[in-house]
């Protein structure tokens, strides 16, 4: 099978998603790279204000299975700040979707960021706090609750890693695809960060499949390597059977290198340094990255770049997570 034969194998096994917005801008950073390493941002921020980045593909297939299996009341997991709670939650309401939300925390979580906008739109008697003790037994505490419900019920995990969700996750090859037709140029390395893994995953096995020799560096943000490995293992047969074939392994070993941040490894930990690249991405790029996931991988995009000496055409994906900027107010103001 050629490459416009698998293209549009690939086309086809996404089908027909929700009308929200799907396509991003590419354009040139210009305090990253040199004079042989050109770099661009892919801007997943500006899909939306409330629900932005590498989330709205993921719902653009997901939701429509919750409707086309009448699914009544949907049980969400994640942190009190996650950016898929707030996300989803939106979209949950506007289509008469129960969201029923089993949170990390408890009743004294402070209502900033994420966790205040939810907050607008669940009552309380519609959030379960899990403490940190029980939090590993999250999936079977939310599934005693869902067989007690009479409603049609979906269970979806952090990050809105599901099945359902893979279809609108491989929109992002596909749209980058058309960056690079734009652009006239194809990109050498892809920088991308992962949370869950499931977008990093889908747009390496889209890659793959499209027969693409692209260099991926994968930013873990939370998992360890071998989670990703083993996330990207699952994706692949779900992936297959979409497509309906099977693949080789979808990336030779050279062409995919996972890190961990530098600068705030642990997950959703932060510091000085992180807030000056915040600023100083703002003032000479003029857009802005959240301290948890988006500001991570740039600052962790130009270390590699810099380090390994990479040249050629380099793709930054800005994932999105603006909102996240909301709990963050003290330490941004500082320095300002």
């Amino acid at each position: 099978m050629n490459t416009d034969q698998n293209l549009l194998t690939l086309k086809n096994c996404i089908g027909t998603t929700a009308s929200y917005p799907l396509h991003s801008r590419t354009h040139t950073l210009k305090t990253f790279g040199d004079s042989q390493t050109s770099c661009f941002v892919k801007r997943e921020d500006e899909l939306g204000f409330g629900i932005s980045g590498f989330k709205i593909r993921k719902y653009s297939s997901l939701i429509p299975h919750l409707l086309a299996n009448k699914i009544k009341e949907a049980i969400l997991i994640g942190g009190a700040y996650s950016n898929n709670i707030v996300g989803l939650t939106q979209l949950l309401i506007e289509n008469s979707i129960q969201p029923t939300l089993f949170l990390h925390g408890d009743t004294q979580t402070k209502k900033i960021g994420n966790f205040l906008l939810t907050s607008l739109m669940v009552p309380n008697d519609s959030i379960h706090w899990v403490s940190r003790d029980e939090w590993p037994n999250v999936q079977e505490i939310a599934a005693l609750y869902a067989k007690k419900r009479s409603k049609q019920t979906m269970i979806i995990p952090e990050g809105a890693s599901v099945a359902e969700s893979l279809p609108g996750a491989l929109t992002l090859a596909l749209d980058i695809v058309n960056n690079e037709v734009q652009l006239g140029k194809a990109f050498d390395h892809i920088f991308i960060d992962s949370g869950t893994g499931m977008m990093a995953c889908a747009t390496i096995l889209a890659f793959a499949w499209l027969k693409k020799t692209t260099n991926f560096h994968v930013v873990l943000m939370a998992e360890e390597e071998r989670e990703f490995l083993e996330t990207l293992s699952d994706l692949k047969t779900q992936f297959e059977s979409l497509i309906g074939a099977q693949m080789k392994w979808p990336f030779v070993k050279e062409k995919l290198k996972l890190y961990r941040p530098h600068v705030g490894r642990a997950f959703g930990s932060t510091n000085k340094t992180i807030f000056d690249e915040i600023r100083r991405i703002a003032r000479t790029e003029g857009f802005l990255t959240d301290p948890v996931y988006s500001v991570k991988l740039f600052l962790e995009s130009r270390r590699i770049i810099t380090n390994e000496k990479i040249k050629g055409n380099c793709l930054i994906i800005h994932s999105g997570g603006g909102l996240t900027l909301m709990g963050f107010q003290d330490q941004l103001s500082q320095g300002v």
